[in-house]
């Protein structure tokens, strides 16, 4: 049996199909996007129905795409198992991880549904359901902890691709060149850090304002609009970590020479 799932539609239906110890991938999702973003899945239809406008609609549409993607992520390293069914019952079969090596997730997580010869080609006939490993996907949902109100910085990261793109190339190159001071004061004070020890090394107040050039005051003004890398919570104390504060650095040097 095949036939083509009009994309988003099967939101607005039920979404519980029978399937012992598997949940079908759209309710799988629309769970995932409830609990994260907070849309019901009769929402979704709605959601990429509506015009392209560079704003609400847009962004509504980016918070569900990342949820995609956060979930393809777990499929891709075989943490959550997907399973496909015959569209209208059959023989279930595992899913392996590499067939979820495909450049845009978003597609099947709209339909729930795939073409098993033909699984990287998001406009082939859907010939097979999918479904998720209920216990592995209800562990993992039950510990997602909430994304909580986006920062400034993701804001801006969603709504410009360049910058976020830039802030990944300076994280990138600030996370080798913090790994090898990190080990050279290990070294030197016959400690272990980073990931030769304990973990990575974390700076007190103090340390970031002689590092950044920065006032105690301007610190806290800028972590308080989401514009300063986030502390690291010690039982009262707080710390944060030098890659990150190394990597905010690089960023604003960079943003200083665009």
């Amino acid at each position: 049996m095949t036939r083509n799932i009009s994309p988003w539609s099967c939101y607005a239906e039920r979404l519980a199909l029978p399937s012992a110890g598997r949940t079908a991938l759209v309710a799988a999702f629309a769970n995932l996007v409830a609990a994260r973003a907070g849309f019901r899945a009769f929402d979704l239809p709605d959601i990429f129905a509506a015009p392209e406008d560079e704003g609400d609609n847009d962004a509504c549409r980016d918070l569900v795409r990342l949820d995609a993607e956060l979930l393809a992520g777990k499929f891709v390293r075989g943490q959550i198992q997907t399973f496909a069914r015959p569209l209208g019952g059959g023989e279930i079969i595992e899913v392996a991880p590499d067939k979820w090596e495909i450049d845009d997730p978003l597609p099947r997580f709209a339909t729930g549904a795939f073409n098993l010869d033909r699984w990287a080609e998001p406009e082939a006939e859907h010939t097979h359901r999918l479904f998720v490993d209920s216990p592995q996907f209800d562990r993992w949902l039950a510990a997602l902890k909430p994304p909580g109100p986006l920062t400034v910085r993701q804001v801006e990261a969603i709504v410009d691709p360049q910058l976020r793109a830039a802030r990944s190339v300076a994280a990138a190159a600030m996370s080798v060149n913090a790994e090898a001071v990190e080990v050279t004061e290990a070294a030197d004070q016959g400690t272990a850090s980073g990931p030769t020890g304990l973990g990575p090394v974390l700076m007190d107040l103090r340390e970031v304002t002689a590092l950044t050039k920065l006032s105690r005051s301007t610190i806290y003004e800028l972590k308080k609009v989401g514009k300063f890398p986030e502390q690291v919570k010690l039982g009262a104390s707080s710390r944060w970590k030098r890659s990150e504060v190394l990597a905010w650095i690089e960023e604003q040097a960079a943003k200083r020479g665009s």
